[in-house]
């Protein structure tokens, strides 16, 4: 499945729906399968947002996209279509096949692969929302500060130093100060002030409820002040009899809670302050205040969105990364680079998810954590995962069991421990602290939003992994099956629905002459039909039938003994069928059975000639038993001197006819019983002269001339004795076939991988028809022959394992070719 890796590198290659468009062209490049990214609209009707190959007529079944459904197949107008809800609200990933590819294990890969990637989108949708939200506060919050502080430059304190001055300018006072609100301490703080020394500034601390701003502070009421005698609660302060008139007014935030307060004070001879100008004072005082508690909220949005920066900065960092192990190193950099711990590990579950085992040590020791890791509500580590829930420790000393235990274990006095939740489970704890240096809350917000984030990539790198686990499982199952089928020594191809070979293995093409690379891809019909077959026609078309019926429903059908060539071949087709018992095509093998047909007709005419061995020594037993008795009659009767002339001459005749007929008798027992061979290395010039020498007087009364043609150093295996007796009978058929004489050539030489050794002769040759059977036993032209001695010299050569053949040259004559085995180089 080279498309797997195909899609995860096009995969790689985009963010979102990028990714995901390319996870479309890819597997309909490679699989040749419609699929597509569709949207359920409000109305209800499904909209394709994106499809590959392009084809407009698609149309989704009724009621296919249902959010709350499992990932599932569909069937209808003759498909199976994969319906899979992605992690994008209203988004189905739809893969369209035919039924009798459903089973393939790419289609729910590429599912998955699809929902891993539809995280990633909704992830990305998330992060842009979220960032573009803050963007969109923090400008608005930044044009409203801005607007309060009239469009100066210079920050909060610059402006706060502006508003007192500005404030006093205009309510014609000589002084004025803002003071703001320490809710730690209780007591207020000169923060910006006019007309105030600077030694006064540094040393004013109002306790709440002490003075005009404490009592202003305490109650949230604004003073008016002329004379401190008017007000009771203020008679025992001091006089200052340069002062005019004063006015206090609290600072209130957005929840009407006091923050500090503003005061200004007019100077003598300055008239005293109306009401009218207590309200104007009021006023600008809360633009003040408004103007502060934005200034508070763009500082502690801006601190937000920094932290949501590094957030996506450590999403993006930890997404990028599909190794377990390299994630778990980048996890560990980033907590303490961009989080700000000095101290982490990182435990994981293993496939039980009752352990959770260190996989992940940054500045602890490794004989801090048990060595078999910690079972589930075993410890701190084992109470997290099994709660799912944060653990915060900011005293270690003050904790109860096992909190306690953990930080002396440690060496620490405060830790946090913050479980790893994907899909509502638990799959490890992060272990974060500062040494026995204290975290700011800010850090612990950050790194459980990390940690989820982390849990999420880790459970992406835990799919990555099955998913290449898996891949390398269908590899080395398609490597098997590809070895399988150069293996096979019968050839074999398969088909599928359509007629298309989809297999075509190396047996095949030897005895087809079609490559595979010539065969796959195309329809059976047209490679069978092909001028270049070596089928013919008519046998063609009766494997094309079969193979139709086959994948038309029939169970199987079979073509014995097919020519094809030289050789003779068994067709056997059978139906290819799913897990779910459906035809998916068809495999078509076919044997060389030419072997078997030729051993089998050995067998045969083993058989045949083991009967007439039989029947021939029965015979032969029978007749020599009176044959002797006749034979000794006779010799008794030819020394009678009583006979007759006439009488003599019967009593020869019988005499001489009784002696052939019991050399026939031995002859019929020599053809009868087996052969025993002695078989060593022999020169075969020698053995070749002898018989020459034996058979010369016979030769030279025939008329007939003998060449001998052998090199000297020729040797061969051979039992000299039965060699020569098979050179007798070729020499005495071949003289017989020269009735007028002619030339006998006997001739031996190394033919590469035998040893020949032929015999010539120049006579009208074997007719035709009487090729064929001139080997068989008792089959003769001539009328006094027995017809064994032929047969006798091929079992002769066979009994040297050897064969004999026979050719009839266009000019005539015979020659019989004796084809005996060489000696190996190995001795045997």
């Amino acid at each position: 499945m080279d498309w797997v890796a195909s899609a995860l590198e096009g995969a790689a290659t985009g963010v979102g729906t990028e990714a995901l468009t390319n996870l479309l062209r890819t597997v309909a490049t490679l699989s040749g399968v419609w699929n597509g990214l569709v949207l359920q609209t409000e109305r209800g009707a499904p909209y394709v947002i994106a499809h590959a190959p392009h084809d407009p007529r698609v149309r989704l079944p009724d009621g296919a996209l249902q959010a709350d459904a499992p990932t599932r197949w569909l069937h209808a107008d003759g498909y199976a279509w994969l319906i899979a809800p992605l992690p994008v609200p209203e988004l189905f990933y739809v893969l369209r096949t035919t039924p009798d590819q459903q089973s393939r294990p790419e289609w729910r890969i590429a599912a998955q692969l699809a929902t891993l990637l539809g995280q990633h989108e909704r992830f990305h949708r998330e992060m842009s929302a979220l960032k573009r939200l803050s963007e969109q506060r923090l400008t608005a919050l930044g044009t409203l500060y801005e607007t309060a502080i009239a469009s100066e430059r210079g920050g909060l304190e610059h402006f706060l130093q502006l508003a007192t001055r500005r404030a006093a300018q205009a309510m014609e006072a000589q002084a004025c100060t803002l003071m703001l609100l320490d809710e730690a301490t209780q007591t207020l703080s000169i923060a910006a002030s006019y007309g105030l020394p600077d030694k006064l500034i540094a040393e004013a601390r109002l306790p709440l409820g002490e003075g005009v701003a404490g009592q202003v502070a305490l109650t949230g009421e604004p003073m008016l002040l002329g004379e401190l005698d008017a007000e009771p609660s203020l008679r025992h302060l001091p006089r200052r009899a340069e002062i005019s008139s004063s006015i206090c007014v609290p600072l209130r935030n957005q929840e009407n809670a006091v923050i500090g307060v503003l005061a200004i004070r007019r100077l003598k001879p300055a008239p005293a302050f109306t009401q009218e100008d207590l309200r104007l004072f009021v006023i600008f005082a809360n633009q003040i205040a408004n103007a502060l508690e934005n200034a508070r909220l763009y500082q502690r949005l801006k601190q937000n969105v920094g932290q949501l920066t590094t957030l996506v900065e450590l999403t993006q960092l930890v997404t990028a990364v599909l190794d377990v192990d390299a994630l778990l190193q980048t996890v560990a950099r980033q907590i303490r680079e961009k989080v700000g711990f000095a101290r982490c590990a990182v435990f994981l579950s293993g496939e039980t998810a009752r352990v959770y085992q260190p996989r992940l040590i940054e500045g602890y020791r490794a004989e801090m954590f048990p060595p078999r890791g910690f079972r589930k509500g075993q410890g701190v580590i084992g109470m997290v995962a099994k709660l799912r829930l944060p653990l915060v420790v900011t005293d270690a000393q003050r904790e109860v069991q096992p909190m306690r235990g953990f930080g002396r274990a440690l060496g620490t006095n405060r830790y946090c421990a913050l479980p790893i939740v994907v899909h509502g489970g638990c799959i490890g704890v992060v272990l974060a602290d500062n040494h026995d240096e204290p975290f700011r809350p800010e850090q612990v917000e950050l790194l459980s939003a990390f940690v989820n984030q982390a849990g999420i990539a880790l459970e992406n790198a835990r799919l990555y992994r099955e998913m290449e686990r898996r891949y390398q499982e269908i590899q080395e199952l398609a490597a098997f099956r590809n070895n399988i089928l150069r293996s096979l020594s019968s050839g074999m191809f398969t088909v599928d629905e359509q007629g298309v070979i989809t297999t075509w293995n190396r047996a095949a093409q030897r005895h087809l002459g079609f490559s595979a690379r010539e065969s796959v891809g195309r329809p059976y019909a047209e490679v069978l039909h092909a001028p270049l077959c070596p089928i013919a026609p008519e046998h063609c078309q009766q494997l094309c039938q079969a193979i139709a019926e086959v994948l038309h429903g029939a169970s199987g059908r079979a073509l014995y003994k097919t020519p094809v060539q030289a050789r003779v071949l068994n067709f056997t087709v059978s139906p290819l069928i799913t897990r779910g018992r459906q035809t998916q095509g068809a495999v078509v093998l076919f044997e060389d059975i030419t072997e078997y047909l030729h051993l089998e007709a050995r067998l045969h005419e083993m058989e045949r000639l083991a009967t007439v061995g039989q029947m021939t020594a029965t015979i032969a037993h029978e007749l020599r038993n009176p044959l002797t008795a006749l034979r000794a009659a006779a010799d008794m009767l030819v020394q009678e001197d009583a006979l007759s002339d006439a009488q003599q001459l019967y009593m020869e005749i019988i005499h001489d006819e009784s002696r052939r007929l019991a050399e026939l008798a031995d002859e019929f027992l020599e053809f009868a019983k087996p052969f025993q061979f002695v078989i060593h290395p022999t020169p075969l010039k020698p053995i070749v002269q002898r018989v020459l020498s034996v058979q010369e007087p016979y030769l030279k009364s025939a008329g007939v001339q003998a060449r001998l043609e052998c090199p000297d150093e020729l040797i061969a295996p051979v039992d000299a004795a039965r060699l020569e007796q098979a050179l007798r009978n070729l020499i005495q058929n071949a003289v017989q076939a020269m009735p007028d004489g002619g030339t006998l050539t006997l001739r031996a030489y190394d033919a590469g991988d035998a040893i020949a050794l032929a015999v010539h002769d120049t006579g009208a040759g074997v007719p035709e028809p009487m090729r064929e059977r001139i080997f068989t036993p008792f089959y003769t032209t001539r009328t006094r022959g027995t017809g064994l001695g032929l047969s006798i010299v091929k079992k002769i050569v066979e009994g040297h394992n050897g064969r004999m053949t026979l050719e009839c040259p266009p000019e005539g004559g015979s020659i019989f070719t004796l084809w005996l085995p060489k000696i190996q180089t190995n001795g045997s």
